[in-house]
């Protein structure tokens, strides 16, 4: 399914996780740490990095660094372990496109790899003309159908992509928050759907992950007449989002401030912490049930 190159340095995890990405049908090479990574990125082009933190030599958080310098158009997920967070918070921050916990490696690797690659879709008989656009703008109003997400993501970055506004790698990144925050308007928000009864994200994105309960919520009152509004604007100087449900919204004085360090060895609560990390600016409204978030394109962060 896809080319990944992995880096881990303890030959029993790197056994260990060839295993698991090839049960998913993925081409693994293997590096042992950072230096040995760039060797192979200097030879050939994988679809994927999934790289450990700690390593010697050359440790995850350098190797993404160096790869947004150099490798931007290839997206970099790290393999997250207790007394690694802030590590891992860096690297987000630093251009990383995901994470697993170490803890979780065999229900959420092949997943988000899937989640990663899956943001960017592009039309090449559109790119010429997008490439002379100076400011975009779209409005959409659209039902509790999760089908409508993946598209409406696909053609954002597609027009994010044409116009040559951020690296390949920030607008992979962004694609993540982006299906992460319609997924929280859509469920979480409108259908009023706890985290113990909502689908895995990568589930309602590419699979079939309907259930009485949501399908029930789906044609009754209130949840049936709830709309998703989207506004999204694309410049030169920036990209900014704001999506809003009509759900009863939540307590916005709970969000924190900088994210728990807890939740990167945690298989849910992934959503806050890619937003927070991949938006330079995230910001809900009083009641709680818009969020807007804003990528600069001008260096300002």
């Amino acid at each position: 399914m896809a080319k990944v190159l992995l880096v881990e340095d303890s030959p029993t995890q790197a056994i260990e996780m060839r295993m698991l990405l090839e049960e998913g049908c993925h081409e693994v090479k293997h590096a042992m740490n950072g230096k040995a990574a760039l060797d192979v990125l200097a030879e050939e082009i994988p679809d994927i990095v999934v790289t450990d933190l700690e390593m010697p030599e050359l440790n995850g958080l350098q190797l993404v660094e160096i790869m947004r310098s150099e490798y931007a158009h290839i997206p970099a997920i790290l393999v997250t372990a207790r007394g690694s967070e802030e590590l891992a918070s860096q690297a987000l921050q630093k251009g990383a496109a995901g994470y697993v916990p170490k803890n979780h490696l065999q229900s959420l690797l092949n997943d988000t790899i899937i989640d990663v690659l899956g943001v960017i879709r592009t039309d090449a008989s559109f790119t010429k003309l997008i490439s002379t656009l100076t400011k975009n703008v779209f409005e959409f109003e659209i039902k509790n159908d999760p089908d409508l997400i993946s598209p409406l993501v696909g053609l954002l970055m597609q027009v994010v992509a044409g116009m040559d506004l951020i690296s390949g790698a920030d607008m992979n990144r962004l694609g993540v928050a982006i299906e992460h925050a319609l997924v929280n308007a859509m469920f979480r928000g409108n259908l009023q759907l706890g985290p113990s009864v909502t689908p895995a994200h990568h589930a309602i994105i590419y699979e079939d992950a309907s259930s009485d309960l949501i399908e029930r919520r789906k044609n009754e009152a209130p949840y049936k007449d709830r709309k998703i509004y989207v506004h999204a604007s694309a410049s030169k100087s920036e990209i900014r989002l704001t999506i809003r449900d009509e759900g009863p919204g939540f307590n916005t004085s709970k969000v924190p401030i900088t994210v728990n360090p807890d939740v990167f060895s945690a298989e849910s609560g992934q959503g806050l912490v890619l937003m927070k990390s991949f938006a330079d600016e995230l910001t809900y409204n009083d009641i709680g049930n818009e969020v807007t978030m804003v990528k600069y394109c001008d260096g300002k962060r």
